[in-house]
């Protein structure tokens, strides 16, 4: 049987030619600067539109224990607070939720613990509307990262895009230090967007690649190369300058994270295309 890992999680949106993907990490619930008025306003904003979904890649809990870089002290809550005070606010949107990573956070307390509160979030917040005695699926986990497809229609045709999430690793203090590390992705997955986490630090940024005629390939006419666009997305935190982040001599962040808009679009009458591409 091959690893859950190695699967794509696909969801089929083919009602819609447009939707917002806003991917969510680095909550840090339990932290004493959160800030829960621009949380709750990117909550509201996902709850509201019919075609605004999320995926929540790590971090999302503080998990601060006596050895930690956010240190014990400054946490408000226990472990278990954290996780309801989280469920709590993310339960208003949990039939928008499309993937769940794990961060570095709550993986140290996985590893410490063997408590791995992300699965018990995807679990705690499936999809309502199912039937009595039939099995309600969890939201998809990745806690190492994953994979995710994403099927768009328009007056009859349908188009996938692709976007493979990871949490992040490391320290990185420069813009272009963490701009590099979502554009090192491209060394690890074919999609159409990279999505990066860690860093607390928005950005947004494109990357093409030249590609060989895949389709309607002739060996009596030319054939031309085409190319693909890549998008980088350096997905924002929600803490205030404070704590070990100003201890440690961090640049202050603007809170939130990017918003990825993906539309298929009519390219002539008989053709379409996706453009995909992101605000602050």
């Amino acid at each position: 049987m091959r690893d859950y890992q190695e699967r794509v999680v696909m969801k089929d949106l083919k009602e819609f030619s447009l939707i917002y993907l806003i991917p969510l990490a680095d909550f840090h619930i339990g932290c004493r600067e959160v800030s829960f008025e621009k949380l709750s306003g990117y909550i509201d904003w996902i709850k509201r539109r019919p075609n605004a979904f999320t995926l929540l890649n790590g971090d999302m809990m503080n998990c601060a224990w006596k050895d930690s870089t956010p240190e014990l002290f400054e946490d408000l809550i226990t472990l278990d607070d954290e996780y309801d005070q989280l469920k709590a606010i993310l339960t208003p949107i949990k039939d928008k939720i499309l993937m769940v990573t794990r961060g570095g956070h709550e993986e140290a307390v996985f590893r410490k613990t063997s408590t791995d509160y992300m699965a018990h979030l995807v679990h705690d917040l499936r999809p309502d509307g199912v039937p009595d005695g039939v099995h309600k699926e969890d939201i998809p986990y990745r806690p190492n990262g994953g994979m995710l497809g994403i099927r768009l229609g328009r007056t009859g045709h349908t188009a996938m895009v692709y976007a493979y999430a990871v949490h992040g690793w490391g320290g990185a203090r420069t813009i272009g230090a963490k701009v590099k590390k979502a554009q090192d992705l491209m060394s690890v997955a074919d999609v159409d967007c990279y999505i990066l986490s860690h860093d607390h630090t928005q950005n947004i940024n494109r990357g093409n690649l030249l590609q060989p005629p895949r389709s309607r390939v002739s060996f009596k006419r030319p054939n031309y190369m085409t190319i693909k666009r890549k998008l980088f997305i350096n997905t924002g935190g929600f803490i205030k300058y404070s704590g070990y982040i100003q201890r440690k001599g961090y640049i202050p962040q603007d809170l939130g994270t990017p918003r990825i808009r993906i539309e298929l679009k009519n390219t002539n009458e008989r053709s379409y295309h996706l453009d995909i591409h992101a605000s602050l």
